[in-house]
């Protein structure tokens, strides 16, 4: 059975926890059929207390024609915090599709972002190459612009690969060069993700070897590229970083999110090799998101601890790997109840509804699967929680 046959029955879970956990292991994987994505946006209408986690996790997954449909009919009734992140979804559409749409879409897309789609869409080799230099130029990796050039930057860089004007020499080059550097510049990291849009598997020793790279970007860009050829080769070379304290969190989730047999295993042995807690939860959650009862025996060690305190959502994590794979524990119901108390407190303090039957857990706690609280659109984990 496939990784999307094991987790399409709970793809619209009425099981909050579930379905969390569906959206978790779907954020980051490549191969997302577009149906999937409409159906998430009908349910996140129809339930107002699913919105916020339907929108952050469907951040990297294409927008077809029906899903744009169904945002534009109901981006004007969302409160503020579910519209800013609807709207990020906007940039997830094909161009065309925009321009399509643009009477419809002018109200929610800034003027800078259709000067750039026309260019994109009309403009010569030149003239999208000289946008490309100067939406890098306007780049700020700081949270509080109004205005973020850098989904732009992708979309130029992605025009630039669908039209053939890079080739692989080009980006040898500008990567060689990159990689002497104290730290990647944008430039550099665009070439990364062209790398991996081209399935350059040249690159991917070089990648892997990034994964201990303090820049947050370069990072992502980096795991998406690897994540993108799910392939072995990545599975051997990312290895030996799911075993580091400093690289753990990226690598494991790449092998989580590289569905094969190999990285299963990979992970397996990893967790049975390390002595660090923290190191055997990043891998724990990766275990979990290949729905597997070949993990049975490393998430039964770890579920013997007892915890004060997790780095991951550990209750939440066990009871959707069990409650999934058809498996029965002793600690079930109570993983779900102190599970549903932590997200019961999290949207209290963030104002979203939960079903009124959850009970209440004093610990405030956020989940590193959660929104960061500071508004960034981001995972927890790859923001404050770092």
């Amino acid at each position: 059975m496939t990784f999307l046959e094991k987790i399409k029955p709970h793809l619209l879970s009425d099981d909050i926890l579930i379905q969390q956990t569906v959206l978790h292991a779907l954020h980051e994987y490549p191969d997302v059929p577009e149906d999937w994505t409409v159906e998430l946006l009908k349910e996140a209408f129809h339930h107002k207390e699913k919105q916020s986690d339907i929108f952050m996790y469907l951040e990297n997954h294409s927008i077809n024609e029906e899903g744009l449909t169904i945002l534009i009919n109901h981006l004007p009734s969302l409160d503020q915090e579910n519209r800013r992140l609807a709207l990020n979804l906007l940039n997830n559409i094909d161009i065309p599709l925009a321009f399509t749409y643009k009477e419809k879409l002018e109200t929610y897309i800034p003027k800078q972002t259709w000067e750039i789609y026309e260019i994109i869409e009309h403009g010569t080799e030149e003239e999208v190459y000289s946008m490309y230099g100067e939406v890098l130029n306007k780049v700020n990796r700081s949270l509080s612009r109004e205005y973020d050039y850098y989904p732009m930057a992708k979309k130029l860089s992605k025009s630039i690969v669908k039209n053939g004007w890079i080739t692989e020499g080009e980006i040898d080059r500008v990567l060689s060069e990159e990689v002497n550097n104290e730290w990647f510049s944008d430039n550099g990291i665009m070439n990364v993700y062209m790398a991996g849009l081209l399935k350059l598997e040249k690159h991917i020793p070089l990648f892997a070897s990034l994964l201990k790279s303090d820049d947050d970007l370069l990072m992502e860009e980096v795991s998406a590229a690897l994540v993108r050829f799910q392939s072995d080769q990545v599975v051997k070379e990312v290895a030996p970083y799911v075993r580091d304290p400093e690289s753990v969190i990226y690598a494991a989730s790449i092998l989580g999110n590289t569905k094969t047999e190999l990285a299963l295993q990979e992970l397996r042995k990893a967790y049975r090799e390390a002595d660090e807690l923290d190191v055997q939860e990043s891998i724990i959650e990766a275990l979990s998101f290949h729905f597997s009862n070949e993990a049975l025996p490393e998430f039964n060690a770890h579920m013997e601890y007892e915890y004060e305190f997790s780095l991951v959502d550990i209750e939440q994590i066990a009871y959707s790997y069990y409650t999934m794979i058809g498996e029965k524990h002793p600690d079930l119901l109570e993983w779900k109840r102190v599970a549903m108390g932590k997200e019961k407190q999290f949207q209290l303090a963030t104002g979203n509804s939960m079903p009124p039957t959850a009970p209440v857990i004093n610990e405030n706690k956020v989940g590193r699967n959660d929104p960061c609280p500071c508004g960034s659109g981001k995972k927890y984990k790859k923001c404050c929680g770092k």
